[in-house]
């Protein structure tokens, strides 16, 4: 069997074809429809008189992000790739920016205990604390995301969003690019591993997220990167923690030195997670497989 064939327009006349205003209108018309729209129906929508042009712009518009419906009426709906050009300007991670306050976390610093707060930074959000300068996280939220929202819920949907990416990586794709993502640990004792880590007082291991199509690399807690994982979150749960409901920075468990490397040809890693009376003890490989698992007295 042969492989997929994937068809790719390149990027310069992808952006072309939809960046004229009447045809990001029909775009938008047919987005905001509830069903397909029939020509006339959605000239109308898009408010263009000239019905020459109009069909046109459609017509540049057919097949790569308008389907017409083979309905004999000639009806038109958006393709998936017309739904992602919309929704990428609907998220704001096109076209938006966001401002606001900073808001207070309703957490402690996993390091000092202190107060955390969280900062708008464009097209970014921050959360550390302003005590230690210890850094939760600086994570890229499309600002569409906050659009008609109290500035107070911030850190909630942060949360989530940091959720979803966990999620998403953990299934192998890019969040950025749905390239194909591989995950594995990294050890500060490897050759390529990055400065930060190297000289990190606090992590011996990360998790290292790379998406083979754009390059992107991203490095979490190896705690935080199996957090969904079923034997975390069952160990969790035993102990009345939903991790789908219990904030990330509420985790105590992350702030100890869970981590341990006790191989490294072919490299062990053993991870800790310790709650009340007992913890968690998970062994596991650089492709971050469950070799062991153990409960034991904390």
């Amino acid at each position: 069997m042969s492989d997929v064939v994937v068809d790719q327009l390149p990027p310069d006349e992808a952006f072309a074809l939809v960046s004229h205003e009447t045809r990001f209108r029909i775009l938008e018309a047919l987005n905001e429809a509830d069903e397909p729209l029939p020509f006339a129906r959605l000239r109308e929508r898009v408010g263009t008189r000239d019905t020459g042009q109009f069909n046109y712009h459609l017509g540049k518009l057919t097949d790569r992000f308008v389907r017409k419906v083979e309905d004999g009426d000639g009806h038109y709906q958006l393709t998936p790739a017309g739904e992602r050009v919309v929704g990428g300007v609907l998220s704001g991670g096109l076209t938006k920016t966001m401002d606001a306050e900073p808001v207070p976390v309703d957490g402690e610093c996993l390091l000092c205990g202190e107060p955390m707060q969280l900062a708008f930074e464009v097209d970014r959000i921050r959360i550390d604390c302003p005590d230690c300068g210890e850094q939760f996280t600086n994570v890229e939220v499309p600002a569409g995301v906050m659009d008609g929202r109290p500035r107070e819920e911030a850190p909630a949907v942060v949360d989530r969003w940091l959720k979803r990416h966990i999620h998403i990586s953990e299934f192998g794709f890019c969040a950025t690019c749905d390239g194909p993502l591989s995950r594995r640990v990294i050890a500060r004792t490897d050759p390529d591993a990055p400065e930060w880590l190297v000289d990190s007082e606090d992590w011996s291991v990360a998790v290292q997220n790379e998406c083979g199509r754009c390059g992107k690399q991203m490095h979490s807690d190896l705690g935080a990167g199996l957090l969904s994982h079923p034997a975390i979150v069952s160990f969790l749960y035993d102990h009345d923690i939903d991790v789908r409901e219990c904030p990330l920075w509420d985790h105590d468990w992350l702030a100890v030195k869970t981590a341990t490397i006790e191989q490294e040809d072919p490299l062990r890693v053993e991870l800790s997670v310790p709650l009340d009376e007992e913890r968690l003890v998970l062994l596991l490989d650089r492709e971050l497989d469950v070799l062991e698992e153990r409960r034991e007295p904390a």
